[in-house]
């Protein structure tokens, strides 16, 4: 895994596609990496094959729910801390629509 802002969990990516850090309130390129550096929970554990596929309509769901988190941080009704974690994702995608954010057997 390479060490550098993307795949750091302190990055924000704005809607134009520009990186900001949050530690630094500053812009970054996608190859910078600071003292701070720390990989993003997403990526722990790439590699190890105990990955799953997620249904479109998940997918969808939380990319509109980090939209919706990122414009709120961006213009200072929120905090960058108080977006939600994956796992209360999940469990708000399960309660909404009743059913598994994950693909079923194939």
């Amino acid at each position: 895994m390479k060490k550098c802002c993307a795949s750091c969990q302190h990055k924000c990516i704005g809607t134009d596609g520009s990186r900001l850090c949050a530690l630094t309130m500053k812009m970054v390129s996608p190859n910078f990496r600071c003292k701070k550096w720390s990989m993003v929970e997403g990526l722990q554990n790439a590699g190890l094959g105990e990955g799953s596929v997620k249904s479109k309509e998940y997918l969808e769901f939380v990319r509109e729910t980090r939209m919706q988190e990122q414009a709120f941080v961006e213009s200072g009704k929120m905090e960058l801390k108080q977006c939600q974690s994956n796992n209360a994702l999940r469990e708000q995608f399960e309660e909404l629509f009743g059913t598994s954010p994950f693909e079923a057997e194939l």
